[in-house]
């Protein structure tokens, strides 16, 4: 998945050996094989045991779903698509805000995209920002003043921006010559206004950006006003919008055999930084790391399996602050069991609790990288606030329970792909005669790959909102299709298909792009350097601390020298084990953000996604997930995770080099070692074909 614009080899195709036997489970479960094991021994092993859900001598139910009353059980089980209309009228939302507004004597107010923890996906209930403009992408800011109103975004969604604004929106592009910061026009627009009062919630920001805004007011005469009443939220009630609630939200265990790691050896582990650092208390802040740190998940956010909460570490003590009534007998035992002088407390009990924090010993507290700014506003002044996301970095190195459950996601992630593109290739491609072809639309698609997912054992919803898109749709990084708003996939232009899964043993992102007839020589020309880039990156050893700039450029490189625009994305995120697809603290990006603050060290799971987008034509997005190892000589390099092969109609062998040439074709060795079997246990002779004519050997 595209990640936050600029937020943050397989180098190694003979590391199979990681893939262990003993992760060889019955009864459903998937077991991988090492690469010294013969293809024929493999290919026998392999049979008996990959085990579909549904009863082994019936596997017709995995062949095929074509029909719509088993597509529409998929769309509803599985994260409904919105059905929001491309744009609306934002004109009574904004009247009604601006009536507030004049109540509290502001004249600007800010709502960011964020809730208070910083999440970069939120529920429901806190797409302020959606609500108030009507743009749906992941990143932004919106504000208002009496009289105007701008949306301010980066790159990847400067079309989608366009499109679903009104007329009572400005869009300012972000890191475009031309525009002002989104910063920069609020403080124009209040400084020629009636108050001079800059508002917003100060739980939604970063506590950078409040002590911006701070300072700034304060130089240039002006009032800054953090109010934790919610202007939006009262904007809601008065247009009687009522978000939606999860029909679960119940907290769960993450069991061990998937975590690998206690949540008592964890937060030791967290005691003994705040030890070694003279500081008595950690506020966690952020739901991912919460999730992580205690081995649970929720569903209280979309696609990322996190609840509500806080919680603050001490030497000594444990205070929780959540949902009482999302907490069942089980998860409570298990938490009393665990842990010790341990209070959970009430979610909105935190903003009382914290005020009161304090040690006769020591004055030094740590806050996450990035918390919200109302954080800094209620912790006692008499005390010292360091910040260090130390949790973020020990949940980026996983351990070797956590790598092998990893490397099982992501063989069943890429056997539900391949499955979906042979489906969608036996009625799009050339091949398929006049009688044969069927209309195939990019929500069609997308549910497709998500019921062969939903087939694979630990399987626990999507991870994103699958990017499913056709010709000039693919132009748009994140577009998603809706009821409202989607095409039908064109056979003679690009696909692009960027989607993930969740699963209890690892949290998968991979994008292909792929043709179905006759592509364009533009077209194969830049699929090329793109995939070029990305080789790039996963051919490579380095040294330890190399710059993530440094990696992220490589990628860029043939495009760049071949006169090609940048695409307005990093080339990589962190990925977490079955929370968030976007994770720090490292990735590959231009500039340093708090997705990629760290340097790659050994145990850190990244995705490689080099781009090209030509607007209202087509888009060419390749990724792949990659484990950073260390190798015999001393240096860093990548295992290669992602079993899916790359587009061979867009490849142009000429533009690549040879190493690279012979690097595909080993990984399309190891594709057929470890796919081939399951396809034929399940018997989908055509995923069993395409992925034969996908991997034949490249020669020039």
């Amino acid at each position: 998945m595209a990640p936050r614009a600029f937020d943050f080899n397989a180098g190694d195709l003979s590391s199979d050996e990681s893939l262990s036997n003993d992760n060889a489970l019955d009864g459903g479960k998937i077991r991988l094989v090492t690469s010294q094991e013969k293809s024929t021994s493999c290919f026998d092993t392999l049979k008996s045991l990959f085990q579909s859900k549904t009863d082994s001598n019936d596997t017709s139910s995995l062949t095929s779903i074509d029909s719509d009353s088993e597509l529409d059980f998929v769309h509803e089980k599985f994260n409904p698509i919105s059905t929001d209309s491309t744009q609306f009228d934002s004109s009574s939302r904004l009247s009604n805000l601006r009536s507030l507004m004049i109540k509290y004597k502001v004249d600007c107010y800010i709502i960011p995209s964020e809730d208070e923890h910083q999440s970069e996906y939120t529920a429901a209930k806190d797409q302020r920002r959606e609500f108030i403009s009507g743009f749906t992408g992941s990143a932004g800011v919106a504000i208002v003043t009496l009289n105007e109103a701008a949306l301010s975004t980066d790159g990847r969604y400067f079309l989608q921006a366009s499109k679903q604004l009104d007329n009572n929106w400005t869009l300012l592009k972000q890191g475009v010559k031309g525009y002002p910061t989104w910063q920069e026009w609020c403080l124009q627009k209040t400084n020629v206004s009636k108050y001079k009062t800059i508002c917003l919630d100060p739980r939604l920001i970063g506590f950078k950006t409040g002590i911006y805004f701070k300072e700034k007011c304060f130089e240039l005469n002006l009032n800054f006003q953090p109010l934790m009443t919610n202007l939006v939220d009262r904007t809601m009630i008065l247009e009687n919008y009522k978000p939606k609630l999860p029909i679960n939200n119940d907290i769960f265990i993450h069991d061990l055999k998937f975590a690998g790691e206690k949540t008592q050896d964890k937060i030791k582990r967290l005691r003994s930084f705040l030890k070694e650092k003279s500081a008595f208390a950690y506020v966690v802040s952020q739901l991912e790391e919460i999730a992580w740190l205690f081995n649970l998940r929720g569903n209280d956010i979309p696609y990322n399996p996190v609840f509500f909460s806080y919680a603050i570490i001490t030497l000594d003590s444990i205070s929780l602050f959540l949902d009482k009534s999302k907490l069942n007998l089980q998860v409570e035992t298990y938490l009393n069991d665990n842990l010790t002088n341990l209070k959970i407390f009430r979610y909105s009990q935190f903003w009382d609790e914290l005020p009161a924090i304090s040690n006769p010993s020591s004055k030094t507290i740590y806050l996450s990288n990035y918390p919200n700014y109302a954080l800094y506003l209620n912790v006692p002044g008499t005390l010292e606030v360091k910040n260090r996301s130390i949790i973020t970095e020990f949940k980026g190195i996983k351990n070797q329970i956590e790598i092998k459950g990893h490397k099982f996601a992501q063989l069943k992630d890429s056997i539900a792909l391949i499955r979906t593109f042979a489906w969608l290739d036996s009625h799009l491609s050339l091949t398929t005669t006049v009688q044969e072809t069927t209309t195939i639309d990019e929500i069609k698609a997308g549910k497709k790959a998500e019921y062969f997912r939903s087939l694979m054992p630990e399987y626990n919803g999507l991870s994103f909102e699958t990017i499913s898109s056709s010709g000039s749709n693919s132009s748009i990084i994140h577009y998603a299709p809706t009821t409202d708003d989607f095409s039908i996939i064109d056979p003679k232009k690009i696909y692009l298909c960027d989607s993930g899964a969740q699963y209890l043993d690892g949290t998968t992102d991979i994008t292909r792009t792929i043709h179905f007839q006759k592509p364009s020589l533009n077209e194969i020309e830049k699929y090329t350097l793109v995939l070029k880039g990305h080789l790039n990156v996963a051919m490579l050893n380095f040294k330890y601390g190399t710059p993530s700039s440094y990696i992220d450029s490589l990628a860029r490189k043939p495009l760049r020298d071949a006169g090609n625009w940048n695409y307005n994305h990093g080339t990589g995120h962190g990925i977490d084990t079955f929370i968030c697809v976007h994770s720090g603290p490292c990735g590959l990006s231009p500039i340093e953000t708090s997705y990629n603050y760290k340097p790659l060290e050994p145990g850190n799971l990244i995705s490689d996604e080099p781009g090209y987008y030509l607007d209202n034509e087509f888009g060419i997005r390749i990724e792949s997930d990659l484990l950073v190892i260390k190798g015999d000589d001393g240096l860093l390099k990548f295992d290669y995770l992602t079993l899916v092969p790359f587009c061979r109609k867009l490849i142009d062998l000429t533009l690549l080099e040879s190493e690279q040439i012979e690097w595909i074709n080993k990984f399309n060795e190891k594709i057929r070692l470890l796919v081939l079997p399951y396809l034929v246990k399940v018997g989908d002779e055509r995923a069993i074909k395409w992925l034969v004519k996908e991997t034949e050997v490249l020669t020039l």
